[in-house]
C-alpha cells in the first residue's frame, strides 16, 4: 500500500475514536401506548446480542499527486443508524433497559446511545491527508452497532422486546484504491463502493 500520512482533525490516528457531542434530541416514539401494562421493576434477561461495525459514510475518491500537499476529504452519509427500543406492547423504562444492556456487555455508562439518537447527529470532522505518493484515495467512517433481544417479567407474565443501539464513538479509515483494504467487512464494503471490485 502506498505510504499515506493521515492527520485527523481532533484525533491522533485514522482509527481514533471521537468523543460524542452533546445534542438534544426528541424522545423516541414509544412502541407501547400509555394504556399498556407497565413493567417498571420486572426482571430483565437478555437473549441474542449481535454486534457489528457498520459503514455509515464515505467520501468521493480523490486523485492525489505526490506533491499536492494536504487534501481535505469530506464524507457523505451512506446510511443512518438510529437507536430504538421496541416491546410487544408493555411499557418498560428506557433508561433501565439501556443500563441493563450496558452492564450485560461490560461497557461504561454512556457508551451506548439512547433511543432516538442517530448517527446523522454525530458526524466525524473532515480529514486532511498528505500523501508522499500519487494515488486514488477515499475516507470512510463507521459505528459499532448493537442489536439485542430481551425478556421482561411483568405482573401478567413474560413479555419480549428488542434494542438497536450503537457505540457513541465513531471509527474512521483511509482507503487507497488498488491496495488491499484488509479483512474488516465495513472497509471492504467501502472499498467496493469507492474503488470498484476487490481483486479477491
Amino acid at each position: 500500500m502506498a505510504a499515506v500520512a493521515v492527520l485527523l482533525l481532533g484525533a491522533a490516528a485514522c482509527t481514533a475514536q471521537q468523543p460524542r457531542q452533546a445534542r438534544a434530541v426528541p424522545p423516541a416514539r414509544p412502541s407501547a401506548s400509555p394504556s399498556s401494562p407497565s413493567c417498571e421493576a420486572g426482571a430483565l434477561r437478555w437473549g441474542t446480542v449481535r454486534q457489528e461495525t457498520r459503514l455509515t459514510a464515505l467520501s468521493p475518491v480523490v486523485t492525489v499527486g505526490g506533491h499536492d500537499g494536504w487534501t481535505t476529504f469530506r464524507n457523505i452519509p451512506l446510511r443512518t443508524v438510529t437507536a430504538s427500543l421496541h416491546t410487544d406492547g408493555v411499557r418498560v423504562p428506557q433508561r433501565r433497559v439501556m443500563a441493563s444492556l450496558t452492564r450485560h456487555l461490560g461497557y461504561d455508562t454512556g457508551d451506548l446511545m439512547s433511543p432516538g439518537e442517530n448517527t446523522a447527529h454525530h458526524p466525524r470532522p473532515p480529514e486532511r491527508i498528505g500523501s508522499q505518493d500519487a494515488g486514488r484515495l477515499a475516507t470512510a467512517e463507521a459505528v459499532r452497532v448493537v442489536d439485542a433481544s430481551f425478556a421482561v417479567e411483568c405482573p401478567g407474565g413474560t413479555h419480549y422486546g428488542s434494542v438497536t443501539t450503537w457505540l457513541g464513538a465513531t471509527r474512521g479509515d483511509t482507503l487507497a484504491c488498488g491496495a488491499d483494504p484488509g479483512g474488516e467487512a465495513w472497509l471492504r464494503e467501502a472499498y467496493r463502493l469507492a474503488c470498484g471490485p476487490l481483486s479477491r
